[in-house]
């Protein structure tokens, strides 16, 4: 199952509880980095006044960003659903496609694709899209997966590790390059402490392409640790 496959996307964002659930688990488990604090930092460290967040999920990204830093927010998505939750967390949303943003040239300070480039079956365009939107100087926080994510896990329950993906820890330097003058990618790696079965049972039902391993996780004594590694790429481009 590729997760950029327009079919799985869709199917798996037509509603929010596989989400909710992968996100929940994230936030109360993580030990050391927080991947999204690390994404969070890196756009408010420009102080944007205009941000588009592409693949806005349920709407917490963008909410925050709006509430925090102040900022005239946007936000598209694929999944009508998700632009609906969007919305009645008061950010002004609309369905769309990263790879044919409805947006004018250098209308934003920066965009926001967290998680959320590796679902796309043309990331050059997506990216060469998201630069254009953005204005002379104008920056892209972009969150993504390391090869070693959640690998512990993976072997312990006979599943391969996380690989492939057109937008990775690997690949998303190269894919952002050609449009940005300066890319940095920083780490957001920490572990991920499952208390017991029942939290590590659930975590793996909720995933896209492993919930079928659900079956396999064994009764545990003790809390199991896996590695959480995530990359943010920070894109900056020519002023």
């Amino acid at each position: 199952m590729k997760l950029d496959n327009p079919l799985v996307v869709q199917w798996e964002y037509a509603s929010e509880e596989r989400l909710a659930a992968r996100n929940h688990a994230y936030r109360q488990l993580v030990e050391g980095l927080n991947a999204e604090e690390v994404a969070f930092a890196a756009v408010a460290e420009v102080s944007p006044r205009t941000v588009l967040e592409v693949g806005c999920g349920m709407g917490e990204v963008a909410e925050r960003i709006q509430k925090d830093l102040r900022a005239d927010v946007r936000a598209i998505d694929i999944s009508e659903r998700m632009v609906e939750l969007t919305r009645e967390r008061g950010v002004r949303a609309e369905a769309g496609d990263v790879q044919a943003l409805a947006f004018g040239d250098g209308e934003f300070d920066c965009v926001v694709a967290n998680w959320v480039l590796y679902h796309v079956p043309d990331v050059d365009k997506a990216v060469r899209e998201i630069a254009r939107v953005l204005r002379p100087g104008g920056r892209l926080v972009a969150g993504t997966l390391g090869t070693d994510h959640m690998v512990e896990l993976w072997q312990m329950l006979g599943g391969a590790p996380t690989s492939g993906l057109s937008f990775d820890h690997d690949t998303g330097g190269a894919a952002l390059e050609p449009h940005f003058a300066t890319v940095d990618r920083r780490e957001a790696n920490g572990t991920i402490v499952f208390p017991d079965s029942a939290a590590m049972r659930a975590f793996v039902a909720a995933t896209t392409d492993r919930s079928h391993l659900a079956a396999n996780v064994p009764e545990v004594d003790e809390p199991f640790r896996a590695r959480s590694a995530h990359s943010v790429f920070v894109a900056d481009k020519k002023k």
